[in-house]
């Protein structure tokens, strides 16, 4: 009878012990996830889920995505109103880039990077940074 107990507590132990050694640190795992390229539609999902400030006019101008088409908002002091501005500029995924048509003719496709763990998005337009974005309500200016 003790046989059999000493076996079944070395069995336990053994996998208690192979459970502990296989484990991975979840922050190591969501670190790897945040430095990993992001694919076009997870950069369009991340604009489509938040609210933007424009860089250099961080309190008074914030665009907002959705369903293909670009918002923008005037605020005063940082204080944005619920309704856009009248008038969008439509959006659409070109294969690994973003087009956004701001009309009369005026159709420019971008790069987008992502960094500052989603913070900020840039927009490449031939190589060449054109826009920067700042999540509201975020930390972005410790990445600055």
């Amino acid at each position: 009878m003790k046989s059999i107990i000493n076996k079944l507590s070395a069995f336990i132990f053994l996998i208690i012990a192979i459970g502990f050694a296989s484990c991975n640190d979840s922050t190591e795992d969501l670190g790897q996830q945040l430095t990993a390229e992001l694919t076009i539609q997870n950069k369009t999902q991340l604009l489509e889920s938040s609210e933007w400030l424009l860089s250099g006019f961080e309190t008074n101008v914030m665009h907002t995505f959705k369903n293909g088409k670009r918002f923008t908002h005037y605020g005063v002091a940082g204080v944005f109103p619920a309704e856009p501005i009248p008038g969008t500029e439509e959006y659409t995924i070109t294969g690994g880039f973003l087009t956004i048509d701001f009309n009369f003719g005026n159709v420019y496709t971008y790069e987008l990077k992502v960094s500052c763990d989603t913070n900020i998005v840039e927009f490449y337009r031939d190589g060449e940074l054109q826009t920067t974005l700042y999540k509201k309500s975020s930390d972005y200016k410790q990445c600055l």
